[in-house]
């Protein structure tokens, strides 16, 4: 998986902007846009959702309605204005003003699932009818909370925000029980009368822990939806969570699928996405060449992806390259599995505004008849550590964990052990040269 995804990545730095000015000045998009809307609308409707804000609201803005498109699957965002004499909160400061949308996020047989969302800020200039402003790009500057309901009345997701920066669940219970809590996270009131929704914790899919939700997840088109992209999360919770990945059904038959097809000396790929019944999905397996496989990436709620390297060999730095494109085009997909040698590694991107400057400040070397490697600069600091922990695919893998440890890359490089644990490497330098290896507590 090296030359073809390399290219596609280089491909997407240099042409994302002038896609973007061509799409908007392209009559044909702009009325595929007004088509979409039309056809949520006619949805809507017909099907009347059960969502508790649309039984306040007074009119619904098509005209200000945003076409959002997260990762291939099409949602449409629209602002609601509610009746006069209601008003609804997640919180009971009254210096905090709710401001409701609409979500329709459109199903593959033509029908949408509904949500209502609530942006909650003490912001006065706050404008709901901003469509640059959205549940995909809330931008740097938006503070409060972001509430959002499903279908029947459940709240779904709460999260409180500062600076575009997402700080923490909203009335979370961090106890065991998640299934539902006797306190008040969402109220609308109507003159005197206030009914409330009780806390409903019911995540759509969670690669993390079962029962709890990753940083900043929101219930999405087939997976999560990251207002201003993931947040960093630590090493050694992305070991975790690449462990729990691994002990699902969905990820050990495509694992056995992968191996078995690499009997042919060729890299093969299959994407993982959300589970039905709990078991991971599966794309159809992709077939490539000695050294390259192209990946899946618009499989519905794709998240990780696992490739095999027939010659055994460790993973490579267009391996390294490849996670960080997936993961800059889909906020979801920062995991990549390698199966080599007998032994299974892990790329995860935990950090993807970090990996994106590594990738600027050292894009790789290309030469039209060798893969990308990392330029001089990362390459002998790799070779540096390589030449005292020696030349197996662990202490190969070691080193470039190291590399890119020092250089802040966002990217952490880990290993299955026997167990069924990934373990994340991170090298520590002692007084007499040496390097040793830093568990994580």
């Amino acid at each position: 998986m090296k030359n073809i995804l390399q290219r596609s990545f280089l491909t997407i730095l240099a042409g994302a902007s002038l896609l973007f000015a061509s799409c908007h000045n392209d009559e044909n998009g702009i009325l595929e846009q007004k088509m979409a809307v039309s056809d949520a609308r006619e949805w809507l409707q017909a099907n009347k959702p059960a969502l508790e804000a649309l039984k306040f609201t007074e009119s619904i803005n098509w005209n200000n309605a945003i076409v959002l498109d997260n990762n291939g699957e099409q949602a449409i965002e629209v602002p609601l204005a509610l009746m006069g004499n209601a008003a609804t909160n997640v919180v009971q400061d009254s210096a905090y003003k709710p401001f409701m949308r609409l979500l329709l996020i459109k199903n593959p047989d033509g029908s949408y699932k509904a949500f209502s969302i609530d942006y909650t800020t003490d912001d006065r200039s706050f404008d709901n009818n901003d469509t640059s402003f959205n549940i995909l790009n809330i931008g740097l500057r938006f503070s409060g909370y972001i509430t959002i309901q499903k279908n029947g009345g459940s709240v779904a997701y709460s999260g409180e925000y500062q600076n575009g920066a997402f700080i923490g669940l909203h009335n979370y219970d961090t106890g065991d029980n998640h299934a539902s809590r006797l306190v008040c996270t969402y109220y609308v009131t109507v003159e005197t009368y206030t009914t409330c929704s009780n806390w409903a914790w019911l995540p759509d899919y969670d690669v993390y822990n079962p029962g709890k939700l990753p940083p900043g997840y929101m219930p999405g088109i087939s997976g999560p939806l990251y207002p201003n992209g993931v947040p960093a999360f630590d090493p050694c919770i992305a070991a975790s969570g690449t462990t729990l990945i691994a002990s699902n059904a969905g990820f050990l038959s495509a694992k056995e699928a992968v191996l078995k097809a690499g009997a042919d000396g060729r890299e093969h790929s299959i994407t993982l996405g959300a589970p039905s019944g709990g078991v991971y999905s599966q794309a159809k397996m992709n077939n490539g060449g000695p050294n390259d496989v192209p990946v899946n990436e618009t499989h519905p709620g794709a998240f990780a992806a696992i490739h095999n390297h027939p010659n055994n060999t460790p993973l490579s730095t267009g391996d390294i390259y490849a996670a960080v494109a997936l993961n800059s085009k889909s906020s979801a997909f920062y995991t990549s599995i390698i199966l080599t040698g007998g032994e299974t590694y892990a790329i995860v991107v935990n950090n993807l505004p970090a990996a994106k400057e590594f990738v600027k400040n050292f894009p790789p070397d290309i030469s039209p008849n060798y893969p990308p490697e990392f330029p001089d600069a990362i390459f002998d600091q790799v070779l540096d550590v390589r030449s005292k922990l020696g030349d197996s695919l662990e202490a190969r893998t070691a080193a470039i964990a190291w590399a890119l440890d020092q250089n802040n890359a966002g990217i952490t490089l880990m290993k299955q052990d026997a167990t069924g644990k990934f373990n994340r490497f991170k090298l520590e330098k002692n007084a007499s040269g040496t390097f040793i290896p830093v568990p994580c507590k």
